[in-house]
C-alpha cells in the first residue's frame, strides 16, 4: 500500500487520539519532555519476521517486532492511500505489521509517538524495508482479480439467487460449476429479497434486493455491500481459508467474514439473524456459491442457507477466466446477431439482461450461414452452428473462432480499452487486429462481408456478453448498427 504522510504539529495531535479503535497512549510517568531525538532512540526494533508469531526471522519480513527502553507507551502508525490514519501497534512493546501493496516501495515509512505530560505530543519518522508481495495469494485473487478489487452481483439462475436447501455437505451431489445448489429446496429473487422475503432481514429495507446490488472485495482484506445507487450498507473484513480449488473435497474453501458484510447476509427463517462464515460450495473467477451451514451435520438434511454471485466489474476474468475461456451464441427470442438503430446513450435497454438499445431484428446462429449467408459474403466459414465458439486467451491475448467440430476459422489479438463496468452506457471497447477478427461471425450487417474490428462493449460480466458494432454511426442518429450476443460455453 502506498503511504502519504502527513507530520502538521498540530494534525498530528488529534490523531493521537482518533483512529478506527480510539486509543488513549499513556506518555512518560514524570521528568522534563521527551525529545524527538530521545523517542527515537528509545524505540528499538527486534527484528523482523515472516509471521505474526515472530517465530520465523526473515531480513525484509512484515511483522516487526520492537520494544521501548526506557519503557514508555508509544504509538506506531502509518497512513492508508485515502490519508486515514491507520495504527499498526500501541504499546511499550510489540509488533506491528506492513504489508505493501504489489508494485509498491519495498522501503514503507511509518512514525512512532508519544505524549508528553503536559499533552504535548512528540513524533519521530522513519522507515523500513519489507517485502512486497510479486502476486495475490490465489484465494484473494480468485475474489479480487489481478486487479486486487473486484465487484461482485446477484446472479439469478431458474429465478433465484438466494434461499435454502437441504444440508448435505459433501462433494457430487449437484454440479456447481453450473451454479446448482446441492439439495436445493427454495429460492427467491433480488427483488423479492425485500418485498415478499422481508421477514428474513428481519423486516429491515437495507437495499440487497436489487439486480444492481453489489458487494466489493479488495485486496487489502476489505469486503463492503453497497445499494444499487452506490449507497454503501456495510463494510467488514474477510479471509478465505482452507482454498481448494480443485473442489475434489466438497469444499472450495471457507469464507470467513466480520461485520457481516456480504449481500443479503441472513440466515434464512431467523428473523434477520446475520452470519459471518460460509462453505465455498463453488468459486471461479466468475462464479461464487456459498452455503451457511449452520448446525447441521453431514447429510442431515436439516435446513441451510444458499446464496450465488456473479463477477460484474472484471472484464478480463470475465472474457478469459484465469487464462482460457470459451463462449458461444447466445440467443433470445430466437436471436443472436442482427442489426439496430445506433442510440450511443444508456438507459434504453435491459443490458444486463442481454436486451439490445434500439434493436431492430435479429436471427439464429443456424441462420447466419443459411438464409442470412449473404452477410458473409456468401461463404460459410463454420459460424453458422449452435455449437460454433470462440476462445479468449488472456495469456496470449488472443480471441479465436472455432467452428461446431473444434476446427480453428479466424483468429486475432484482443485488448478491453475504457473499461467502466459502471458507465451509463457502454462499459468499454474490444479492439481486434485491424484486418481481422477472432470474434464469432465477426461481419457488419448488410455490407457483403465486411469484417467488424472495432466493437463497442456493450455489457460483460461472468455470464453475458453484448456488442455492437456502431460503423460509423452518430450518437441518437438511429443509423444501423451491428450486434452481437454471447454467453459462456457450457
Amino acid at each position: 500500500m502506498k503511504n502519504i504522510f502527513y507530520f502538521a504539529t498540530a494534525a498530528l495531535a488529534a490523531l493521537l487520539l482518533v483512529s478506527c479503535e480510539p486509543a488513549l497512549i499513556d506518555g512518560p510517568e514524570a521528568g522534563a519532555p521527551v525529545a524527538a531525538s530521545e523517542l527515537q532512540s528509545a524505540f528499538v526494533i527486534d527484528g523482523q519476521y515472516a509471521d505474526a508469531a515472530c517465530t520465523q526471522p526473515q531480513a525484509d519480513g512484515n511483522y516487526i517486532k520492537y520494544h521501548t527502553s526506557p519503557a514508555m507507551t508509544v504509538q506506531v502508525y502509518n497512513y492508508k492511500a485515502d490519508g486515514s490514519k491507520n495504527v499498526l501497534a500501541t504499546g511499550a512493546s510489540g509488533v506491528f505489521n506492513i504489508t505493501p501493496r504489489r508494485g509498491a516501495d519495498a522501503n514503507q515509512p511509518f512514525a512512532v509517538a508519544t505524549i508528553n505530560q503536559d499533552a504535548s505530543i512528540v513524533s519521530f519518522n522513519s522507515s523500513v524495508n519489507v517485502y512486497v508481495p510479486a502476486d495475490l495469494a490465489p484465494e484473494v485473487k480468485v475474489l479480487t482479480g489481478e486487479s486486487g478489487v473486484k465487484a461482485w452481483k446477484w446472479y439469478t439462475i431458474g429465478e433465484s439467487c438466494w434461499g435454502n436447501c437441504g444440508y448435505i455437505g459433501v462433494a457430487g451431489q449437484a454440479n456447481v460449476a453450473a451454479g446448482e445448489i446441492p439439495g436445493l429446496w427454495w429460492g427467491c429473487t433480488p427483488e423479492q429479497l425485500e418485498t415478499e422475503q422481508l421477514d428474513h432481514t428481519g423486516g429491515t429495507v437495507y437495499g440487497y434486493g436489487s439486480d444492481d446490488a453489489y458487494m466489493i472485495f479488495n485486496e487489502d482484506g476489505e469486503c463492503i455491500s453497497y445499494k444499487a445507487d452506490g449507497t454503501q450498507i456495510a463494510k467488514g473484513s474477510y479471509t478465505m481459508n482452507n482454498y481448494d480449488p480443485s473442489g475434489e473435497n466438497y469444499l472450495y474453501g471457507t469464507l470467513v467474514t466480520e461485520g457481516a458484510p456480504i449481500l443479503m447476509p441472513f440466515q434464512i427463517n431467523t428473523g434477520g439473524k446475520r452470519v459471518n462464515e460460509f462453505e465455498v460450495i463453488y468459486v471461479d473467477p466468475n462464479m461464487m456459491s456459498l452455503i451457511y451451514k449452520g448446525d447441521n451435520a453431514e447429510w442431515g438434511w436439516g435446513e441451510a442457507t444458499w446464496w450465488r454471485f456473479k463477477n460484474a466489474s472484471d472484464p478480463d476474468a470475465a472474457l478469459a477466466g484465469s487464462g482460457t475461456r470459451d463462449w458461444t451464441y447466445y440467443p433470445m427470442n430466437g436471436s443472436t446477431w442482427g442489426n439496430c438503430g445506433y442510440i450511443g446513450v444508456g438507459g434504453q435497454a435491459n443490458v444486463a439482461a442481454g436486451e439490445i438499445p434500439g434493436n431492430w431484428w435479429g436471427c439464429t446462429p443456424v441462420e447466419l450461414e443459411t438464409d442470412q449467408i449473404s452477410h458473409s459474403g456468401g461463404v460459410a466459414y463454420g459460424y453458422g452452428s449452435d455449437d460454433a465458439y470462440m476462445t479468449f486467451d488472456s495469456v496470449n491475448g488472443t480471441v479465436t473462432s472455432y467452428d461446431a467440430s473444434g476446427n480453428k476459422i479466424a483468429s486475432s489479438t484482443y485488448s478491453v480499452e475504457n473499461f467502466d463496468w459502471q458507465a451509463d452506457y457502454k462499459m468499454g471497447d474490444l479492439k481486434t487486429d485491424a484486418t481481422g477478427s477472432g470474434i464469432l461471425f465477426p461481419f457488419i450487417i448488410n455490407t457483403g462481408g465486411k469484417i467488424a474490428t472495432d466493437y463497442e462493449l456493450l455489457y460483460v460480466d461472468g455470464t453475458l456478453l453484448s456488442l455492437i458494432c456502431r460503423n460509423g454511426q452518430e450518437e441518437w442518429g438511429w443509423g444501423e448498427a451491428t450486434w452481437w450476443r454471447f454467453q459462456p460455453k457450457k
